[in-house]
């Protein structure tokens, strides 16, 4: 009887010791959880208070720093979601918003420099704001109750066991606000590379020197085809090239300081949709760029909005398409006049380059998935995350459901190394 009374105590010790340690590991998870949900709903209201800021400022620079803290924000956000204790795809919806909202502030944050909203652009950020008040104020609510002591996501998440599969009280808690989402706007597709020059110098500017304000001006008479004393000197802009800023009339323009380069354009004057075809607005940018001294370009991709056709340029060299030395056109649908012009991409990134010799397609189509079948290929240049430039086969494919997609096959060893997936509809391409 001893032994047997001695084993017992020695057993419900054991036994107390393993419940108080999943009494504290329980308690560090639930902190966890908590935590998560906290950081949430402080993203939430820093999204929705610079969604306000960035819906109602005037400033290109106060704009781009709204957009720039909606873009961080929500990609904490999604990773406060994802920690949280019910099953994502119950929330697909406000991860998918987050998602999208982050990809728009951050197409909004790479524009500012353009100034003034757009009336399509003004209506997104609205459309935006609306979902994200609501997501906010849903949020409030229960943080409030988890302060309060009334609910803890512990004990929401044990109750979740006895329910059927595929519900969550939490989850549908927080879903009542997604049946509340508006339709969200369409992302202006920019090139699946526009960000590879973002940072360092312009490779193409190096070593030029610097012009006056008269050559500046002179510049961009002849590119824009405007007498030189209708122009006027704004000022100057540091950015990522110095440039300075000019106007004639409804037209601005950017020299860059160094080598007296037109960075880019804008004619406020267009933006009208007279039927115009893609096609002939493809012409009309082509035509323009030939012009200019851009011979040896190849327009990607393009997307219709708000009367205008904007279309993404790269630089061909040696059957090679060289993604980093990018060119936007902006085509008015009317007539068919160039609006809008952007070079900070090539300006950036063209330089003379050696490709190395590739492997034979033949090696690199090995790897595409065999449920993609290929509708063409050729060999491309991409940008790295190191800010290095690669030389790709690349693949345009398609699924069994007619969806497409582009496969990156490295030209030195074929091993697949990007994959991008093709938003198609009849106003253009998204690249995701």
């Amino acid at each position: 009887m001893s032994y047997a009374l001695a084993a017992m105590l020695i057993l419900g010790g054991f036994l107390w010791r393993s419940e108080g340690q999943k009494r504290v590991y329980r308690n560090y998870i639930e902190a966890g959880w908590e935590r998560a949900f906290a950081s949430l709903s402080a993203d939430l209201t820093e999204i929705d208070t610079a969604l306000k800021k960035a819906r109602n400022t005037s400033s290109p620079a106060l704009l781009g720093e709204a957009a720039a803290e909606v873009w961080s924000r929500a990609e904490d956000a999604q990773l406060s979601l994802s920690a949280l204790p019910f099953s994502e795809w119950l929330l697909e919806d406000t991860s998918a918003y987050l998602g999208h909202l982050g990809d728009y502030a951050r197409a909004l944050s790479r524009e500012a420099y353009r100034g003034a909203l757009s009336a399509k652009e003004r209506e997104g950020l609205s459309q935006l704001g609306v979902t994200a008040a609501s997501l906010n104020s849903r949020l409030l609510v229960l943080q409030a109750e988890l302060d309060s002591g009334g609910l803890t996501l512990g004990r929401l998440a044990a109750a979740e066991g006895s329910l059927p599969q595929g519900e969550s009280l939490l989850g549908d808690r927080l879903r009542e606000t997604e049946d509340e989402f508006p339709e969200l706007p369409t992302l202006i597709y920019d090139g699946p590379y526009s960000e590879s020059a973002a940072v360092g110098p312009a490779r193409l500017l190096e070593g030029l020197e610097k012009v006056s304000e008269e050559d500046a001006i002179r510049a961009a008479a002849e590119f824009t085809g405007i007498p030189e004393e209708e122009f006027t000197v704004l000022g100057r802009s540091e950015g990522t090239i110095p440039a300075l800023l000019l106007e004639a009339g409804r037209v601005t323009v950017r020299v860059s300081r160094q080598g007296g380069k037109v960075v880019d354009m804008v004619d406020a004057e267009g933006g009208y949709d007279g039927g115009l075809s893609p096609e002939a607005a493809l012409a009309s940018a082509r035509k323009f760029l030939a012009a200019r001294g851009y011979p040896s370009l190849r327009e990607s991709y393009w997307t219709k909005e708000e009367g205008s056709l904007l279309v993404s340029f790269h630089h061909q060299e040696k059957g090679v398409t060289c993604y980093p030395d990018l060119i936007k056109v902006r085509v008015d649908l009317e007539a068919g006049k160039v609006i809008g012009f952007d070079a900070q991409g090539y300006l950036m990134s063209h330089h003379a380059r050696a490709f190395p010799p590739p492997i034979p397609a033949e090696a690199a189509r090995q790897a595409v998935s065999p449920s993609l079948k290929i509708l063409s290929e050729g060999l491309a240049l991409i940008p790295t995350e190191g800010k290095q430039e690669r030389l790709c086969w690349e693949f345009k494919c398609q699924d069994g459901e007619g969806t497409h997609f582009i496969v990156y096959a490295d030209a030195a060893t074929g091993e697949e190394v990007k994959l991008l997936y093709l938003l198609e509809d009849e106003n253009g391409t998204l690249v995701l």
